[in-house]
């Protein structure tokens, strides 16, 4: 997997500035090459096309390039695409991680429709392919949602870090604001009422960042899940643990 997720969590901290500032467009670009071979093409590459999002995530589109640069099959449009080949099984499959969607080459479909590729540049953006044609399309198994998932996890596992270190300052934040907003009664002085805001604050101000990070780098509910889940088991121990010394 090639999404930047971590560039996005990133950006998301920077979010005003952002708003603020010119948006700085890209040209289309190609990550994830995989020579695919087919019946009656002689040389033939299975790549991610990458286009221009703007201020929120880049489209893609999976697509397969003939060797004069033509393109030759073309995937549904999606913001969030892994591509992996098994070259003991002599497979590629696309996975759109959203709609938990698979889709692999059909080389009896393709159809050459024109450049896309010129001296290893691409030509084109995904928004400017008209059609989805040359993919097979199909509901991802159990099986492959788990396989590139914990791909997913594994390849970009400074983001996942960051993001098990964020749900779990969520977590924790909002933790101990429900013990010490319901929890046993207990004196409120200025200093407790101000921790008890500010700490509420920031938790809210969390989900606006997460939300805007996300839409620059979406990822799918089951990638969410599980680092949520993981924060959510890291930070239980410890505000119980807080309580426990505070109550001492």
């Amino acid at each position: 997997m090639d999404t930047p997720r971590l560039e996005a969590l990133v950006g998301a901290a920077v979010f005003v500035g952002m708003c603020c500032a010119p948006a700085a467009a890209h040209r289309p670009y190609f990550s994830q090459p995989e020579a695919i071979s087919a019946e009656g093409y002689s040389t033939v590459e299975l790549k991610l096309l990458h286009g221009d999002g703007v201020l929120f995530a880049d489209p893609i589109r999976a697509v397969v390039v003939g060797q004069d640069g033509e393109l030759l099959a073309a995937s549904p449009q999606s913001p969030a695409l892994q591509l992996s080949c098994d070259d003991a099984m002599g497979q590629c499959l696309v996975y759109d991680e959203l709609a938990f969607t698979i889709y692999e080459p059909a080389a009896d479909k393709w159809q050459a429709r024109g450049l896309v590729e010129q001296d290893g540049e691409p030509q084109r953006f995904p928004e400017d392919i008209e059609a989805d044609f040359g993919f097979d399309a199909r509901r991802a198994t159990l099986s492959e949602i788990v396989r590139f998932e914990a791909a997913g996890l594994a390849s970009s596992w400074m983001t996942t870090v960051f993001a098990l270190a964020w749900w779990t300052a969520f977590c924790l934040l909002l933790l101990t604001v429900g013990r010490d907003a319901f929890g046993k009664a207990r004196r409120l002085t200025i200093r407790a009422i101000v921790s008890l805001l500010a700490r509420t604050a920031a938790a809210l101000m969390m989900i606006p960042l997460a939300t805007y990070a996300w839409l620059l780098a979406p990822y799918s509910v089951v990638y969410l899940a599980v680092v949520m889940t993981a924060g959510a088991a890291v930070a239980l121990p410890i505000a119980f643990r807080r309580r426990e010394v505070a109550t001492q």
